[in-house]
């Protein structure tokens, strides 16, 4: 080989003549130039778009860069299906120009696609059985107006978040001269525009909006300063509500937790730590009603929901961390003082308080049936009073 091709080869792939640089502009969008589209039905329509404003060259002679997933969820994206469009850029692809050893696709690693694009045949090599073997197209992405260098599809409907497929490490050059077959080349500026938004919902992303205790429990509200503390790991989305709801238990048998969302469920997914008995997840319109059997007293329980999904396809994943929100769950705490005492005794003794339902100081809710026989009766004053359960105070026990 001739060393003006050698040099020519060289070139292509990073050496360049001392000239002012031309700069390619590198953007993706969606179909319509669209910077944002409905991935939540399947997979959409991706374009790799590229442009040389104020050309002082020839036309583009080899490009490359890298696209990833730039959104919260930090999406594996080497399922998107890349190529070239046809016409002049396909001298820029294997067999008629060069890629790299996966192809004009990009290579698959750690998620992302690297190194996206090829290069033409300006060593002007002849072939036939070696690449490259194509024809120089010149004045390719001069101008003003947006050239699809890459595209193909991408499906983000299983995805728990949006994404936002972003390009970096872009790398180009531009051809020096419009005459070969040996093609000198400059090295080019590349900076990076718009991503693509990929959004997987009617909420963009599946995101909790509240819990809620339901059956066999206080069921009527938010009470500051007691003992139930309901929190949801933002990792996965979720609206940290703080709140707080001193909560005793009903009569014996199962309870109820309601957890909303932004969105339809489709199906429910539902673990705790500890493990509880009869745990039930069903959806219920854009909630997640969630049963199990009475817990132990003084304890805190983490809900995991990874699984439950959406009628838009969006899930609950693992996030961060696994709990999605968090109950505590108390015995004896009468008064609603966070503090189980000598006056929690009292107020069960008082005739006023005994069979009736609580409303002082702006409570609501069923007084208390202590050892969960059905009824609320003397022998719960009992429980109260027993040495083992008076002094057990379990005020300090907090969510994880």
């Amino acid at each position: 080989m001739k060393l003006s091709k050698v040099l020519a080869a060289a070139a292509a792939f990073g050496l360049a003549v001392p000239v002012m640089a031309d700069t390619l502009e590198l953007r993706v969008v969606g179909d319509g130039d669209a910077a944002s589209v409905d991935g939540s039905g399947g997979p959409v329509n991706v374009f790799i778009q590229g442009r040389i404003q104020s050309a002082t060259d020839d036309g583009l002679a080899l490009w490359g860069a890298n696209l990833s997933d730039a959104g919260v969820g930090g999406a594996d994206v080497t399922s998107a299906v890349l190529d070239s469009p046809g016409g002049d850029i396909d001298q820029f692809k294997k067999n008629l120009g060069l890629t790299n050893p996966a192809g004009y696709g990009g290579t698959a690693i750690g998620g992302d696609l690297i190194q996206i694009g090829g290069g033409q045949n300006t060593i002007g090599n002849a072939g036939p059985t070696l690449f490259p073997v194509g024809t120089v197209a010149t004045d390719v992405a001069n101008g003003a107006g947006w050239v699809n260098l890459a595209s193909g599809t991408y499906d983000a409907s299983g995805e728990g978040s949006d994404v936002l497929l972003t390009l970096d490490t872009g790398f180009a050059n531009t051809l020096a001269a419009d005459t070969g077959p040996v093609f000198p080349v400059n090295a080019a500026t590349v900076t990076i525009g718009g991503a693509l938004e990929i959004t997987v919902g009617p909420g963009l992303s599946l995101e909790f909006t509240g819990v809620a205790s339901t059956g066999n429990h206080n069921a009527n509200g938010t009470f500051g300063g007691g003992d139930l503390d309901i929190s949801m790991d933002s990792a996965d989305g979720a609206l940290v509500a703080d709140q707080t709801e001193p909560r005793q238990f009903g009569a014996a048998g199962s309870l109820s937790v309601r957890v909303d969302f932004a969105e339809a469920i489709a199906s429910g997914s539902v673990s705790s730590n500890p493990a509880l008995g009869s745990l039930v997840a069903t959806p219920n319109g854009n909630s997640l009603d969630i049963t199990f059997d009475a817990p132990a007293n003084g304890t805190c329980y983490s809900f995991d929901l990874t699984g439950t999904a959406a009628s838009g396809g969006a899930t609950v994943d693992g996030g961060s961390a696994d709990e999605d929100f968090c109950v505590c769950y108390f015995e004896g705490d009468i008064n609603f003082d966070a503090s189980v005492d000598f006056l929690d005794r009292g107020v069960v003794a008082l005739p006023a308080n005994f069979f009736n339902t609580m409303d002082a100081g702006g409570i609501t809710g069923p007084q208390v049936d202590l050892n969960r026989d059905g009824v609320m009766d003397f022998l719960d004053r009992g429980v109260v009073a027993l040495p083992a359960n008076f002094f057990n105070d379990f005020s300090a026990a907090t969510c994880p």
